[in-house]
């Protein structure tokens, strides 16, 4: 690495057993994001600030007032536009060297190979079920890990599937088995809190830490403070 980006990045090269090739494998990974919203904003943002080279981002949805209360990539002057073209510019606001993909479509199962092949790992940041099938799917399929995330209410979940021949999502939500509400409420920091968790789990993935939640099943209490880890 050459001095400024050792600089730049010299305070992830400070954390214990962190080494400059740790740096050098994220800088050289990519990364799938699907949804840009609650959950994407702070992935998008922390791993754009990790280093991550090259970041696709999955999202077709327009910018409306009520996304302002949790979506933190967005202000009021970008009420109406789209969030994958407003989520471009903040990664390349904040890390010029980022290669960056837009993918203005859903995510599904006709389009999803296509879109996620050649990538290390994807992110779902997603609001709803079907979408997650899909990722979970293509993520089996492609043999590319899956860092799943949901934020509902005051709680929120995070987990690995499909990271070295380990488990999917289907093998905790059976989709004949799920029924609910696509659209509940949240409270506005929740997404930032399992989000910023997403984050620092797919940077472990990359770089192959011990301790990720491969197999496991991490639920967070907004208001409790409790997390429990479970097997799946």
């Amino acid at each position: 690495m050459n001095n400024e980006i050792t600089e730049r990045y010299s305070r992830n090269l400070r954390v214990t057993d962190f080494t400059p090739e740790m740096q050098e494998k994220l800088i050289n990974s990519s990364v799938l994001v699907v949804g840009a919203g609650g959950l994407g904003s702070p992935v998008i943002s922390y791993l754009s600030a990790s280093g991550i080279g090259k970041i696709g981002v999955v999202e077709f949805d327009t910018i409306s007032s009520s996304n302002l209360q949790r979506q933190i990539l967005y202000t009021e002057e970008h009420l109406n536009k789209y969030k994958g073209e407003i989520a471009i510019q903040n990664i390349k606001s904040r890390n010029k060297n980022c290669e960056c993909v837009l993918y203005n479509s859903r995510f599904t199962i006709e389009n999803g190979f296509d879109i996620a092949k050649g990538y290390d790992i994807i992110v779902d940041c997603t609001d709803n079920y079907r979408a997650r099938y899909a990722i979970d799917e293509v993520s089996q399929k492609l043999s590319i890990p899956f860092i799943y995330g949901s934020a509902e209410q005051m709680q929120g979940q995070v987990s690995t599937f499909n990271y070295k021949g380990g488990k999917g999502y289907k093998s905790l939500f059976q989709e004949e088995q799920i029924v609910g509400n696509d659209d509940l409420g949240v409270l506005s920091p929740i997404p930032g809190i399992i989000g910023s968790f997403q984050a620092l789990e797919t940077i472990k993935i990359l770089l192959d830490l011990e301790n990720n939640l491969s197999g496991k099943l991490l639920i967070f209490n907004g208001i409790s403070y409790e997390i429990i880890i479970f097997d799946i």
